[in-house]
């Protein structure tokens, strides 16, 4: 089933240029003068990225928890507390600070958050993302892998709704790929610097600098990911220890360079964990990790029966959200497979089969996920695709459908997903919106609410509508905790809430409206 180029996988770019041009005779004298070739593959991936992640930005409204990471980040532009996530008053504490810090950044130029500032970081890290995959596969298969790589990572379902979008999923993905990619540079300079073949050959000082700085990238990228969202160190440490147990390098996790880099790493963490304490106290953060991180990483912690179903239908699920390319990717199990590359091709492989299995598994374990918790590890399934489909296309690996060639059945998977992409842009998220109107709504309680009044919420949950509102709200226990010394009070209740109300003092409808969830809201007013 594995056949071998004998003239081998690598060629110039000089050959390479002059090869396209022979075959594109339009492209004659444009490759090799105007253009360098090393730039025209990361032309194509920056024109890629540019339609699947920036086309859209603004297409629909925020949806979901889009509105609550937006209504975050304007708090922080607004109040200049970047440490403490605030939500009507309150410390937020079930995710770190990371995500909505970056969509203040990006805004404040601006000067306040929109749907599409909000949604900018995700499509931002996604570019980042892609190019670090053309980076990575360009260094073992050339440019031409690269680019198979650079445009299997994006098109998958599970990309579809989250980039552009401001969740969080996106970023999250980024820093795990970025540390792991920089963990692979780390673990080669290791092994040049103290190659297994010959121990007591004397290290290269300057292999072993690079180690440490590669180690340094990867976990400030692990830190990162931490400040953004609990669970990134897992998804690293589940791809880096199997992958040096595999390749006898466990001894790694032990030397200065590995230990010095986590110390340096854990400090922007414990500095953040040291100032949300000296806001707060212990007892939010400490039931935020209580209530939020743990159930994440532990089924001990899980309040709900084990759900045993979720260990088949999970990885199943994972799996059916990145066809065609997972089916690909089942031909690199072959043991055979890892013979058609060099030895850094075979780090690359083993890379992204530890980035895969081993957090598949994990995940399928813990309880209580959905797919797009599992989005870090799309990547590492995603090379796998890649790496096949450059085997097919190079001819290096017997191509399963004969009577097509297999570049062209590529070009059509891509075509096929950019149209999916332009339709879910211009079609699937307008239609979205449909009833749900959070901008039109939260126009009208800014038209109805002065300026100069507080808004107060009790049991609403509807950060959508309350982002467009686009003014400070504050959330109350009870109508008993109004200020007393506040006249003409505003609050947005529930249909229950409005029905059962016991406020000190007679309330005056002045709307009635639906949330995003289609049921009844009321706001009120207290003379």
């Amino acid at each position: 089933m594995v056949s071998r180029d004998p003239k081998g996988s690598a060629c110039t770019l000089g050959s390479a240029s002059r090869l396209t041009e022979k075959r594109y005779p339009f492209l004659r004298g444009t490759l090799s003068e105007k253009l360098p070739m090393r730039a025209f593959p990361i032309l194509c991936v920056l024109v890629l990225c540019g339609v699947l992640f920036f086309y859209g930005l603004n297409a629909s409204e925020l949806y979901q928890t889009e509105g609550l990471r937006a209504i975050l980040a304007a708090e922080f532009l607004r109040s200049g507390n970047w440490i403490v996530p605030q939500l009507y008053g309150e410390p937020l504490l079930t995710k770190p600070p990371g995500m909505y810090a970056i969509i203040a950044l990006v805004s404040w130029p601006f000067g306040r958050v929109s749907a599409a500032t909000a949604r900018l970081p995700s499509a931002l890290a996604a570019t980042g993302t892609v190019l670090l995959f053309y980076a990575a596969f360009a260094r073992c298969r050339g440019w031409r892998g690269g680019l198979i790589a650079a445009a299997i990572l994006p098109a998958s379902v599970l990309w579809l709704g989250r980039v552009p979008s401001a969740e969080i999923d996106l970023v999250q993905l980024a820093w795990v790929a970025a540390a792991l990619f920089c963990f692979l540079r780390a673990l080669e300079s290791a092994e040049t610097a103290f190659p297994l073949a010959d121990p007591l050959r004397q290290s290269d000082q300057g292999k072993r600098w690079q180690e440490w700085g590669w180690w340094q990238l990867a976990l400030l990228c692990v830190a990162g990911g931490l400040l953004t969202k609990w669970t990134a160190p897992a998804f690293f440490y589940l791809t880096v220890v199997p992958l040096l147990w595999q390749r006898g390098r466990l001894r790694l996790l032990l030397r200065p360079a590995h230990l010095l880099s986590v110390f340096l790493a854990a400090l922007p963490c414990l500095a953040w964990v040291a100032a949300v304490i000296a806001q707060t106290g212990w007892r939010p953060l400490c039931e935020a990790v209580r209530g939020e991180a743990l159930p994440r990483l532990s089924p001990v912690h899980h309040a709900r029966p084990y759900p045993w179903h979720e260990l088949a239908t999970f990885p199943i699920c994972f799996l059916g959200a990145n066809l065609p390319w997972s089916a690909a990717a089942l031909w690199t199990l072959s043991p055979r497979f890892a013979q058609l590359g060099d030895e850094r091709g075979r780090r690359l492989l083993q890379l992204l089969h530890c980035w895969t299995w081993p957090n598949l598994v994990f995940w399928s374990i813990v309880p209580g996920h959905h797919l797009r918790h599992a989005l870090p590890l799309q990547p590492g399934l995603a090379g796998l695709a890649a790496l096949v489909w450059i085997a097919w296309i190079e001819g290096r690996l017997r191509w399963p459908l004969p009577r097509l060639r297999p570049a062209s059945v590529f070009l059509a998977l891509l075509t096929l997903w950019l149209a999916i992409k332009i339709a879910f842009v211009t079609l699937i998220a307008p239609a979205r919106d449909g009833l749900r109107a959070p901008s039109l709504k939260g126009q009208l309680l800014a038209a109805t609410v002065p300026p100069e009044r507080m808004l107060y919420l009790f049991q609403l949950k509807d950060e959508g509508i309350l982002f467009y509102y686009g003014r400070p709200a504050r959330r109350l226990p009870a109508p008993a905790f109004l200020p007393a010394q506040e006249r003409s009070a505003y609050c947005l209740l529930t249909e229950s809430e409005y029905r059962q109300w016991s406020g000190p003092r007679p309330a005056e409808v002045l709307l009635r409206l639906s949330d995003e969830q289609q049921h009844p809201i009321v706001l009120v007013k207290m003379p």
